[in-house]
């Protein structure tokens, strides 16, 4: 007697037939050609975004500069017109890059380059050292003077110059000197940041014109 047997196997004990191991294995990546484009394109937006990078650097160096200064002096015409006491502002920049600006009491200059606060010419108010030099702002060759004897008093009355033929003109140059500010003290205590002709446009200041 034959026993027939059915085909059919229940899903649980089903063998799934093996993968064919030969098959290849495809795999995705780049080519020669792929590559080098890649690298060329890379190469061009450096080389474009490197500049503007540098840019902005430099015109952040010179705008930080510009506005400690300018805070600098317009705190000491402060402090003359607060204390009805006359306010020598005095100022040094040397050909090695390095830089100060001082303040003391009185008629009389000081010197911004003296640390020693026992020596009769150190820049102090009330026994405070009023300066602002270099390295408190981590930047050699930021400062050059275009006019000025180095030094001004303020009338602690009316906050103009004692005397009327004194004038400040500070240039706040970029390390690359592609950007540059001026900042100015005239006779009348009017205190300004503007850009000279020769300075490329930085935003937010104005181009310098020749006082009346």
């Amino acid at each position: 007697m034959k026993t027939y047997f059915s085909s059919y196997r229940p899903a649980s004990i089903r063998r799934h037939r093996p993968t064919n191991t030969l098959m290849p294995f495809c795999q995705g990546g780049f080519s020669l050609f792929e590559l080098l484009i890649t690298l060329g394109l890379m190469a061009i937006i450096s080389s474009l975004a490197i500049p503007s990078y540098q840019d902005a650097i430099e015109k952040r160096r010179v705008t930080n500069g510009a506005e400690t200064i300018l805070s600098f002096v317009t705190i000491a015409q402060g402090e003359s017109l607060k204390r009805n006491r006359a306010i020598t502002v005095s100022y040094s920049a040397s050909e090695d890059g390095t830089w100060c600006i001082g303040a003391a009491v009185g008629d009389t200059d000081c010197d911004c380059t003296i640390t020693d606060p026992t020596e009769t010419a150190f820049c102090a108010i009330e026994g405070t050292e009023w300066v602002l030099r270099n390295t408190d702002v981590a930047s050699d060759n930021l400062v050059s003077v275009l006019s000025g004897d180095g030094a001004y008093a303020f009338d602690p009355v009316r906050g103009i110059f004692k005397d009327p033929a004194d004038s400040m003109v500070l240039a706040i140059n970029s390390g690359s000197g592609e950007f540059q500010m001026n900042l100015s003290v005239i006779n009348t205590g009017k205190i300004s940041v503007c850009l000279p002709s020769i300075s490329q446009p930085i935003p937010g200041f104005d181009q310098c014109v020749q006082e009346m």
